[in-house]
């Protein structure tokens, strides 16, 4: 297992770089990032037609579209991870539920450690709003039965990644994001509600969570973080939402 760190990176690029990873690594990743802004992120295919424009541009927040599915998600006082699994990996064949279950145990797992009593739940198969975080999807990651982690996952045939957005503080804003959704009731928690420890304490028990399952992380090779970089700025375009 690779690992890597990329603080308050530009969104678009953020989505890039995962991307650029999964085309490039023979190995299983692990990535921690933060956004350089509060952003938006849509699902690869979620309608932006319900998006407040307006109240985007007057708040500052940045819009991207995300390379996987699921819901909207307004990262911003948070810890994103991303996981990818290249096609030379036995997990490569597993099921997309089996591998949210087999991932969000890991994360369950390592957050337990330092004592953040979350629990995977059973969660809801079908989008009740355009927000991410109004309901636990199946085999997502509550804190005191509220999600606090959300994760969305992409295929190719080279590759699969899983990202998701560990909250820390959990912001209302994304209820003002869309038209349909400012007056919903939308339950929302983050670590920092429990108990707020140094985000590079989490990161460093969630590393130490996915080594026990991947074993023990290696460096990046010389050049190897260049040219992820290089590859992700060619393909930022694609990730950048277009009105």
């Amino acid at each position: 297992m690779i690992y890597m760190e990329t603080y308050d990176y530009p969104g678009a690029l953020n989505m890039a770089i995962d991307v650029a990873i999964g085309e490039l690594t023979d190995d299983v990743f692990l990535r921690f990032y933060t956004w350089e802004r509060p952003t938006l992120s849509l699902g690869k295919h979620q309608d932006g037609a319900d998006i407040d424009e307006d109240y985007i541009r007057k708040s500052g927040f940045d819009v991207v579209r995300r390379p996987s599915g699921g819901r909207a998600v307004l990262h911003w006082d948070e810890l994103t991870y991303s996981v990818i699994i290249p096609s030379t990996h036995d997990l490569f064949d597993t099921k997309v539920l089996e591998l949210y279950n087999l991932l969000s145990g890991i994360i369950v797992d390592g957050l337990n450690d330092i004592g953040y009593p979350v629990k995977i739940v059973e969660g809801h198969r079908k989008p009740v709003s355009s927000v991410c975080f109004q309901v636990p999807s199946i085999y997502e990651v509550a804190l005191n039965d509220i999600k606090v982690i959300g994760s969305a996952q992409t295929r190719t045939q080279r590759y699969i990644l899983q990202h998701g957005s560990i909250v820390l503080i959990p912001h209302d804003e994304i209820k003002q994001c869309f038209k349909s959704t400012k007056h919903l009731d939308i339950p929302l928690i983050g670590l920092y509600s429990y108990v707020e420890k140094p985000m590079d304490e989490i990161a460093y028990a969630l590393k130490s969570s996915f080594e026990k399952y991947f074993g023990r992380a290696k460096e990046l090779k010389d050049g190897q973080f260049d040219e992820i970089i290089s590859k992700a700025n060619g393909m930022v375009g694609m990730f950048v939402w277009k009105r």
